[in-house]
Order: C-alpha cells, then sequence, then structure tokens
C-alpha cells in the first residue's frame, strides 16, 4: 500500500482583514501550528478520521456530493476539487487546537492545503501552484465562496505573503518581514467561528470605514515591500482601531473586550497589534522589536488574562512526503 504524508503550516492576518475581499491587499504569515495527513492509498471507498474530533467517516466517489464540516468536511471540499482517492485518511490537526479549543490559526485552511496536496501527490503531481489553485478551490467549496483564501495561500507557501484578489483571481507574492520585528501571538480564551461573519460582512452595506482600512492595508503592504518597520508597525496599530470602528458600523462583534485588552495591553508596552482574521474571538497578533520585549508582552497579557501562544513564522510551506 502506498503512503503519503503531507503538512501545512497555520496562519496569522497581520493587515488586510475584510477590505482583502474588496481588492485591498492582506498580509498573511504562515505560523508553526500544523495539520498533518497520512494517506494510505488503496480500493474501494476512503476512510477518513480525524484525530482532533475523534471523528471517522467512510465515503465512496458517489458520495461526494455530502457537505461536511469541520476536518472532514475540509477533506470532502478536496476530494471535490482533485478527484477521489480511497484507501486510509487520518488528519491530525491537534496543533491548532487548545484544551480542545479552536485558536484562529487557520486550522481550516492548512487542512485543505494538506488534504489537496496529499491528493495530488497520490496522483504523480507536486507542483506548488497546482498545489495553491486546487486549495483555493477546495476552500471556495468548503467556505460556500465567502473568503479571500489568504490564509490558504500562506499555509501553502509558507513565510508572509501578500494577497490581493485581481478579476477574480488571488496574486500571492512573497514578502519578508523587517529584520528588527518579531511577531508575537495571544489568544483571548474564546473560539470564534470565521464563515458566519464574513458572510454576514458580504451582505452588510458598505462602511465609510472600509475606504480607511483599504488605504491602511496599502500602507502596509509598501511597509512590509520596502522593509519599513515603523511605518508596518503604524499600519497595524491603526488596523485595530479601524476594525473596531467597522464592527460597530456594521453590527459586527469583530473586536470583543478580550481582543481589546489584548490590543490596549500591547500598546502599552509600545508595541503595535491588533486582532487576527475575522475577530469575535480566536486570536490577535502584535510587533515587537526584541526577544525581551516580546517576553515583557508575555507576561503582561497574561496578568490581563490573554495566552501567548508559543508560535513563530513558518519559512517553508505544504510538504508531501
Amino acid at each position: 500500500m502506498t503512503t503519503f504524508v503531507a503538512r501545512a503550516p497555520g496562519k496569522v492576518f497581520l493587515t488586510g482583514e475584510y477590505v482583502v475581499l474588496r481588492g485591498a491587499p492582506a498580509l498573511v504569515a504562515a505560523v508553526d501550528r500544523y495539520v498533518t495527513i497520512r494517506l494510505e492509498v488503496g480500493l474501494g471507498a476512503l476512510e477518513i478520521e480525524s484525530l482532533a474530533e475523534d471523528r471517522r467517516e467512510s465515503v465512496t466517489e458517489a458520495e461526494l456530493a455530502r457537505v461536511g464540516a469541520g476536518d472532514v468536511g475540509a477533506v470532502l471540499a478536496a476530494l471535490r476539487t482533485v478527484g477521489f482517492v480511497g484507501g486510509r485518511l487520518t488528519v491530525d490537526s491537534r496543533d491548532g487546537l487548545l484544551a480542545g479549543r479552536k485558536l484562529g490559526l487557520g486550522r481550516s485552511a492548512a487542512t485543505l492545503a494538506a488534504a489537496t496536496a496529499v491528493l495530488l501527490a497520490a496522483g504523480g503531481e507536486r507542483a506548488r501552484p497546482r498545489v495553491r489553485a486546487a486549495a483555493l478551490a477546495a476552500n471556495a467549496d468548503f467556505q460556500d465562496g465567502h473568503g479571500s483564501g489568504g490564509d490558504v495561500a500562506a499555509s501553502v507557501h509558507g513565510g508572509v505573503v501578500e494577497v490581493r484578489r485581481e478579476k477574480g483571481e488571488l496574486v500571492v507574492s512573497p514578502i519578508t518581514l523587517p529584520d528588527e520585528l518579531q511577531l508575537v501571538v495571544g489568544w483571548t480564551g474564546e473560539s470564534a467561528p470565521t464563515v458566519p461573519l464574513v458572510a454576514r460582512f458580504a451582505t452588510a452595506e458598505r462602511s465609510p470605514t472600509l475606504s480607511e482600512l483599504g488605504t491602511i492595508a496599502e500602507a502596509a503592504a509598501a511597509a512590509a515591500s520596502a522593509g519599513d518597520a515603523d511605518a508596518l508597525c503604524a499600519a497595524v496599530a491603526g488596523s485595530a482601531v479601524l476594525l473596531a470602528r467597522l464592527g460597530e458600523e456594521l453590527g459586527l462583534p469583530i473586536v470583543t473586550p478580550a481582543l481589546r485588552r489584548l490590543v490596549d495591553v500591547a500598546a502599552r508596552l509600545g508595541a503595535a497589534a491588533k486582532p487576527s482574521g475575522a475577530g469575535a474571538g480566536d486570536c490577535g497578533i502584535a510587533l515587537v522589536r526584541s526577544s525581551q520585549d516580546a517576553q515583557r508582552l508575555h507576561a503582561a497579557w497574561q496578568e490581563a488574562g490573554i495566552t501567548p501562544l508559543p508560535v513563530m513564522l513558518a519559512r517553508e510551506g505544504v510538504t508531501v512526503e
């Protein structure tokens, strides 16, 4: 029996949430919380197991239209996109959980990236552009067309990427953060579903804050490209203010009290911080200037009820062995 193992990193959004859906750029960083998928190719049905969800399902090619959530749902979306493979497939996404609760580190995107990569490898295809295209298509299937796909792109490519939607396509460019900046991530203790928030945003009236968020997202992308740490930090801090205002205008709980506390504590220590992703819980990010600053922020967050997450940039994207 032929076996393939794929591993894909999670992600955090540095800037560009929501406005990336309207054509502005987003900066997304891959982080070293991984989803690992093992595929043993065989005949007949595909037995799918999720270790994180303690869930097992069997699916045949005739049943691929079945819609599912969680790890199994992501695998089904990948199967519909890439094509059916029989055998046994095991998903280990436990790295994206803490005490059984989601952290907001792109677990679903990493699962989609790893699933499409391992299924393509079983068919003899490993080219990264093909993996990205398939993973983005599977993501659109899985999320009913909602979401930017920036999280999937980060999982596929690794490092930091700038993503921008142009003429219906996602343009992905690698970015290097300024050397003097370190990424710090904190968890609010509140798990939040992303798709319902993005779906509500899609049907909401246009907000005057969106244009400002788009401008600051452009500034962040330019600062990252130029290696301008001060300008990037200013854009991150400004994004936090605008995301809170956007939530108020649209009636979306983007910045919760816990996320506001995360941002405020970081700001008092001179760090630039903001929610990561759709908000309403999950995690936030901060940019600091040294390891000592990171340690001080970790301690201050803990005192404020925020859980520091020991994550680092994942330089490499999805891999298949």
